[in-house]
C-alpha cells in the first residue's frame, strides 16, 4: 500500500495505512477496515467537512473522531535510497527550508519542514553530505516524489 501510521485520537490508537495520495480516490485502511476517501483541496479550513466513510462492502460506517488540528508528527523517513536526492514523501506545502547550497549536513539533520494533511513532517537527511542544490522554497506546494534537495 503506501505509508503506515499509528494515530492516537482521544486516547485511542489506530493503525492507519494510506494509499497513493496523488490519486483522486485514496484507499485508507484503519485497523483493518478499508475506506475510500478523497482529499479536498482549495477549500477554506473552516468549510471543510469530512466525507462520509464507506466500508469496502459499501455500507456507511462511523468514522473515528478527527485528529486535533495540525499535530506535530514524527520525522518522515527520507524518500531517496541513495542519499543523493531527497524527495517529498507525500504531497504538501513547504513550511521551512533549513539548508542552502554548500551547507554540510549530518545524517538525521532536518533539511526542510512540510505540512501535509494538517501534520508537520520533518524531512531529514539520509546521510552525511553537502547540499548541492535546494529545489524548493518556503510556501511552495510539492507533489509526492518531488525533488526537495540534491546532495553532492
Amino acid at each position: 500500500m503506501g505509508k503506515t501510521f499509528r494515530l492516537t485520537v482521544n486516547d485511542k490508537t489506530y493503525n492507519v495505512e494510506v494509499g497513493d495520495l496523488s490519486q483522486p480516490a485514496i484507499e485508507v485502511i484503519v485497523d483493518g477496515e478499508t475506506f475510500n476517501v478523497r482529499l479536498e483541496r482549495d477549500v477554506p479550513e473552516m468549510e471543510r467537512r469530512p466525507a462520509p466513510a464507506i466500508a469496502a462492502g459499501g455500507d456507511p460506517v462511523t468514522a473515528p473522531p478527527p485528529p486535533a488540528p495540525r499535530t506535530k508528527a514524527p520525522a518522515a523517513p527520507p524518500a531517496a535510497g541513495d542519499g543523493k536526492v531527497l524527495c517529498a514523501p507525500m504531497p504538501g506545502v513547504v513550511l521551512a527550508v533549513r539548508v542552502k547550497a554548500g551547507d554540510k549536513v549530518k545524517r538525521g539533520q532536518e533539511v526542510c519542514l512540510l505540512e501535509s494533511m494538517k501534520m508537520e513532517l520533518n524531512i531529514l537527511a539520509a546521510a552525511d553530505g553537502v547540499v548541492k542544490k535546494v529545489h524548493v522554497s518556503q510556501g511552495q506546494n510539492v507533489a509526492h516524489g518531488a525533488t526537495l534537495v540534491e546532495f553532492e
